[in-house]
């Protein structure tokens, strides 16, 4: 008999109006940039705080549970989004995102509550130091990335998102990218 596995992500949403007013600049990049770049579909922007990959679905059980239990505050009620930069650089930019400015320490410490949560439940912690960012597209091709410096200016982008919920996610990869499935959400006190 086999075993189920589904992709999973711990993730804080972004507001609608957010996303809209979001769209309108990257509907500018999109005219000024390489065609190389796979662009996140609106709907899909989040900001991932933990990923913990393919899991079973008692484990996805185990997750909602420890997340049910956590005492998550709401300390910073916004969050600004206001720079756009690249993993993992700009000059090699396979990530192209949008950085959080206002609430960067509060998603950290977000983000290390989250780690030594699912560290318990047999997760290993992330390798990498965590950055808050948005993704706003991915570069599949290496195509070359020419940001004009009028991008690079932080009002470019200047948004300001409500978080006041954190989400696990389900990832189905597909042919037209991916498609994330809300499995569980918490409102944050």
């Amino acid at each position: 008999m086999g075993c189920f596995l589904m992709r999973l992500f711990i993730a804080l949403d972004i507001s609608n109006r957010s996303r809209e007013l979001i769209t309108r600049k990257v509907n500018i990049l999109k005219k000024h940039l390489n065609q190389g770049l796979k662009w996140v579909k609106k709907e899909n922007w989040h900001i991932t705080m933990k990923f913990l990959g393919d899991c079973t679905t008692q484990k996805k059980g185990e997750i909602i549970e420890s997340l049910e239990k956590l005492d998550l505050k709401e300390e910073q009620k916004y969050i600004q989004l206001n720079e756009i930069d690249a993993f993992p650089n700009l000059n090699e930019a396979n990530v192209l995102y949008l950085d959080v400015k206002r609430g960067n320490n509060y998603l950290k410490n977000l983000n290390q509550v989250l780690e030594v949560e699912m560290l318990k439940l047999g997760f290993e912690k992330n390798r990498y130091e965590f950055t808050p960012h948005l993704t706003l597209a991915r570069n599949k091709d290496n195509a070359e990335v020419d940001l004009n410096s009028n991008f690079l200016k932080r009002n470019f982008i200047n948004i300001y998102s409500k978080v006041d919920k954190i989400t696990l996610y389900e990832s189905k990869l597909d042919k037209d990218g991916p498609e994330y499935f809300e499995l569980f959400t918490k409102k944050l006190k």
